[in-house]
This record gives C-alpha cells, structure tokens and sequence, in this order.
C-alpha cells in the first residue's frame, strides 16, 4: 500500500476514547493523532515533515534542513541521533518508517467494532 494510502488508513479509523486526531488529512496542512494516556504522537505536516513521539521520549523525524542544539545548528542525515535537553533523544529516518511505527502502535487501539 502506498504511503499516502496508508497515511489516510491510520488517520480514519475509529479508536477508543484515549486517541484523538486533530485535522483532517489530506485537507488540513497540520494532522496529528495522540494517545492521551501517554502522549505517544504521529503528526504529519504538509505531507513532507512527519514525526512520532513515543511515551518514553523518544522521537523520530524525517529530515529537516536544520536545527539548533545547545547553541549550535545541526544539519541531521539520515540516521543520525541527538539528545536533547529534558531526555528527549530524536533520530531522524525515513517517512515509511514513521508511518508503520505508527500504524503499528495505533492499531492496538481501534474500536473493536462488533
């Protein structure tokens, strides 16, 4: 299944109440789908960034072109780590794998529609 496909899959199933999904992809510039209970998150924006937070701080993004850390600008490639201030540990990688880190976390929480 293409990634936009799939993208459409995650953000139109129905999921108990502790998952929300603010937007309305592919019209909205802005999506995001959260776990309230622990904050885990998917956001995609603009169909070009996209990001997932699990509960324990970490966090994976697609490439951006920069980022500043402790003072300094980072250029990520793929691949690459950072730790952040406050424990957060971002790694950036490819979109696909964000979307199925997704889907496979979110899928454990659609309605059991009977």
């Amino acid at each position: 299944m293409p990634e936009l496909q799939k993208i459409i899959y995650l953000l139109s199933r129905k999921y108990n109440t502790n998952v929300s999904i603010l937007g309305h992809f592919p019209i909205s510039k802005f999506t995001s789908i959260l776990d309230i209970d622990n904050g885990t998150l998917f956001i995609v924006s603009d169909e070009s960034l996209f990001y997932f937070k699990d509960k324990n701080k970490n966090l994976w993004l697609t490439i951006v072109e920069s980022f500043h850390l402790n003072g300094e600008i980072q250029y990520p490639k793929l691949g690459d780590s950072y730790m952040l201030s406050g424990g957060f540990h971002y790694s950036f990688t490819t979109k696909e794998e964000i979307v199925e880190m997704a889907i496979k976390y979110f899928e454990k929480h659609q309605q059991n529609l009977v």
